[in-house]
């Protein structure tokens, strides 16, 4: 279940229940409940519309508040998206995070981060091109807010690889590092796949490289 990267898989289920979740914050009046509203309903329509066709007033309309009131919270259409993308950065971050706790293998966790984060967005990406534009778009709009979420991807490497006994890694290349790339080659490869069982046999070779076990 996660929710982004870009873009998680059960989006599908988010935007389902975006709707719900934006009315549930209606009845709040301070700023941080508006602009939390405000990025709940911007996710909605951004997934089902994608991003070029969307509008100021689209958004507006979605949170139930005016344009001007819109305004008061996001300057433009970018800034909004940005929000949203690094919203869907966390969420799929708690994903995991409460997905670990029920794996005790270090090469299991390492494995489930990599299917949170990458493969179970892949075949929803491909098969729906509102969510491949916002993917994309991201990637020309949001360059920060990516950036950031790829780096929650490497915190979250990191963080099972430091549960790994010494001596699994080459030598000389540090937790850090080694999340880092394998980050990166990830994202490589991600390219380079037809559909997310090629993608996560790719990944698991690619661990199987660089963990000794």
């Amino acid at each position: 279940m996660s929710r982004i990267y870009f873009i998680m898989e059960n989006e599908i289920a988010i935007q389902t229940g975006t709707t719900t979740q934006a009315t549930r914050f209606q009845g709040h009046r301070g700023p941080d409940d508006k602009k939390q509203r405000i990025i709940n309903a911007a996710k909605a329509v951004f997934l089902k519309y994608g991003y070029g066709r969307v509008t100021m007033n689209d958004l507006a309309q979605a949170a139930s508040i005016s344009r001007p009131a819109l305004y008061l919270v996001f300057s433009k259409k970018e800034d909004v998206f940005r929000a949203v993308v690094r919203q869907m950065a966390r969420e799929v971050a708690g994903d995991v995070n409460e997905g670990l706790g029920a794996i005790k293998s270090p090469m299991d966790k390492l494995k489930f981060v990599c299917e949170v984060w990458m493969v179970r967005p892949f075949d929803w990406l491909s098969q729906s091109p509102e969510a491949r534009e916002v993917f994309e778009s991201s990637h020309d709009f949001a360059q920060e807010a990516v950036a950031e979420a790829m780096s929650l991807f490497e915190a979250d490497l990191k963080s099972v690889i430091d549960s790994f006994p010494r001596g699994t890694l080459p030598k000389g290349i540090s937790h850090k590092r080694a999340a880092h790339l394998l980050a990166g080659a990830i994202a490589g490869i991600k390219k380079t796949c037809r559909n997310s069982a090629e993608l996560r046999d790719k990944i698991h070779d690619l661990i199987a490289m660089i963990i000794r076990m």
